[in-house]
């Protein structure tokens, strides 16, 4: 069952990736809860419970802010029922011009027909804020030695 998982997630990432949420909403189940990361741009309806609210207050609005919005993914890790994938958020941000390449950690779970049933996004909001514009660092510091 655990290949059956890996290959169902590689095949979510690849529908999301070509515009295809049609092979994307094939691969859920309709029991779907999807966690975006806390402090996320989009985690204001956390927990998602629809892929019609997962599409229209995740992906939506996603593609609305980014230009060229891809989930460059780097591996998926085995782990049963649950997979674990790697990899970067990437696109520009139409509003600022700036480049996202945010880090990912998504955990997967998939029910035993290897629909997905549960996401929980783990990822980089501060760049994801910083290149969207709302948010700014207000001072760098860099540590020359360690502390002692």
């Amino acid at each position: 069952m655990s290949e059956q998982n890996v290959q169902a997630a590689r095949g979510l990432y690849e529908a999301f990736n070509r515009g295809d949420l049609d092979a994307f909403e094939r691969g859920l189940s309709s029991d779907i809860l999807w966690n975006e990361a806390d402090n996320s741009l989009y985690s204001k309806g956390n927990p998602y419970r629809s892929f019609s609210a997962i599409r229209d207050q995740v992906f939506a609005p996603t593609l609305t802010d980014f230009d060229a919005f891809k989930v460059d993914l780097e591996q998926l890790i085995d782990g049963g029922d649950f997979v674990i994938g790697t990899g970067r958020y990437r696109g520009r941000n139409k509003g600022t011009g700036r480049d996202l390449s945010a880090q990912f950690c998504h955990l997967l779970h998939f029910d035993t027909s290897a629909r997905l049933d549960r996401v929980q996004e783990y990822t980089d909001t501060l760049q994801e804020a910083e290149v969207s514009g709302r948010a700014q660092v207000a001072e760098q510091i860099q540590i020359l030695q360690p502390a002692e």
